[in-house]
């Protein structure tokens, strides 16, 4: 026997429009999460293991009136035109944290840690 739930068995759960429904709460860790995960997606980022607590990505937000302020540091590989990486990161950031979270990106600080590919040497850029 299976027990499946729907949002149809909620009284008033399809026949009223999303609007109705209710609101949805974001927990800015989670907001950081999903900044992280689109940011790990563009293309040319690269992954570091956390090492004393300096992995990439490591995404920082913080929710106010429905905006999204953020700060992340990511992993960049080098060689590689680092500025038009960065700029796609920051651009898939913006667009992934609004269309899963439904919240503006106010401000997006992003600070990026050039990864050598060859032997994973770290330098960093401001």
């Amino acid at each position: 026997m299976t027990s499946g739930f729907a949002l149809a068995d909620v009284p008033g759960g399809t026949d009223r429009p999303p609007e109705e429904r209710g609101t949805l709460s974001l927990n800015e860790t989670a907001v950081a999460h999903v900044l992280e995960g689109a940011a790990l997606g563009a293309p040319g980022s690269a992954t570091r293991a956390a090492l004393l607590g300096r992995g990439y990505p490591k995404a920082r937000a913080t929710v106010k009136h429905g905006r999204i302020w953020a700060s992340i540091d990511v992993g960049v590989r080098w060689p590689g035109p680092t500025a038009d990486t960065a700029r796609g990161i920051a651009r898939r950031v913006r667009e992934e944290a609004a269309r899963i979270t439904g919240l503006d990106v106010a401000a997006l600080d992003l600070t990026v840690h050039l990864v050598d590919s060859e032997d994973g040497t770290e330098r960093r850029v401001k």
